[in-house]
């Protein structure tokens, strides 16, 4: 458990991916398609994707110093899909990166300047330094007195990232084929057991971007930010296994427990910025309040979803 003496801290903690590096020899090499960053790739990770490379006839890359591109052959979605696929799965089987053991069966898109390039396994994405996407929900009450209460979740110890940390009331990956609302409605219903009636108001407020690292890769992150507003007598309640329980607690407290470091640290910004939206971090009062902002969105330098209306 992290303390931290400040909310920056705690922000720093969360987007901490440098913007230079001190020597060639640690910086990632781009993952490229068609002209656009996909990925970042650790060297520690290119060094056994260059030997997989090698071993795989025809190679389903194509790999230099200086990036990492499909080989010409896996010229269509299909094709790129299976390439990534049949990677993640060797790798899975022979157990070459322990991120793999929290194999998630959820398909990620992965975004070009126009169109979706390939779908990946969830739990592979952090190898290759893929762009991600998700929703947050904050939900809360404002008591008679004007004072804001938040239910917070406690992550099921038997969670594959971050057991038994605290979490946002609901929070998800956006999923192949998955609209945002659609999925933050999803959610609302599995982890927390809010009905559609309730779920369907969820307001989009913001959306948060940041890129962090943990020893299973590099995650550049964006999630799209939600609001409720439940009635004073509505209890969440865990339905799907993945949320232990849940407190109803003020923002004094929640703010406590993020600099304790008790908290998912994505989470914890995604926190910050309900905090940030809604006054109870202040220009005046927090002397790093632009410093923390800057955390909170960040500019990634990947494609973006392609929204279908």
């Amino acid at each position: 458990m992290m303390v931290h003496k400040t909310l920056l801290e705690a922000a720093q903690s969360c987007d901490k991916f440098p913007y230079a590096f001190k020597s060639t020899e640690e910086m990632p090499v781009p993952f490229e398609h068609n002209g656009a960053l996909i990925g970042h790739i650790l060297p520690s990770v290119l060094c056994v994707l260059k030997e997989y490379n090698h071993q795989n006839t025809p190679s389903p890359f194509v790999i230099s110093s200086g990036r990492v591109t499909f080989a010409s052959w896996a010229d269509t979605f299909e094709k790129r899909t299976e390439v990534m696929r049949v990677l993640a799965d060797h790798w899975r089987k022979q157990k070459t990166f322990p991120v793999l053991t929290g194999w998630r069966n959820e398909l990620y898109p992965v975004y070009g300047h126009k169109e979706i390039a390939f779908v990946m396994e969830r739990a592979a994405t952090p190898l290759f330094g893929i762009s991600t996407f998700g929703v947050h929900l904050n939900a809360y009450v404002v008591n008679d007195d004007g004072e804001i209460y938040m239910w917070i979740a406690r992550r099921a110890k038997t969670k594959q990232t971050w057991p038994g940390l605290l979490d946002n009331c609901v929070a998800g990956g956006i999923t192949y084929q998955y609209k945002i609302k659609d999925t933050i409605i999803k959610e609302c219903d599995e982890e927390a057991s809010i009905p559609y009636e309730l779920a369907s108001k969820a307001r989009s407020t913001n959306a948060v971007t940041y890129y962090t690292s943990t020893p299973n890769g590099l995650q550049p992150e964006t999630q799209y930010i939600f609001d409720l507003e439940l009635p004073k007598d509505f209890v969440p309640t865990p339905r799907d296994g993945e949320v232990d329980c849940f407190y109803f607690w003020p923002l004094e407290k929640v703010k406590e427990t993020i600099l304790n470091g008790e908290w998912k640290i994505n989470s914890a910004i995604v926190m910050i910025d309900f905090m940030l939206r809604h006054s109870f971090i202040t220009p005046d009062e927090d002397p790093d309040y632009i410093q923390i902002s800057y955390h909170l969105h960040r500019k990634l330098q990947f494609p973006t979803p392609i929204i279908k209306t």
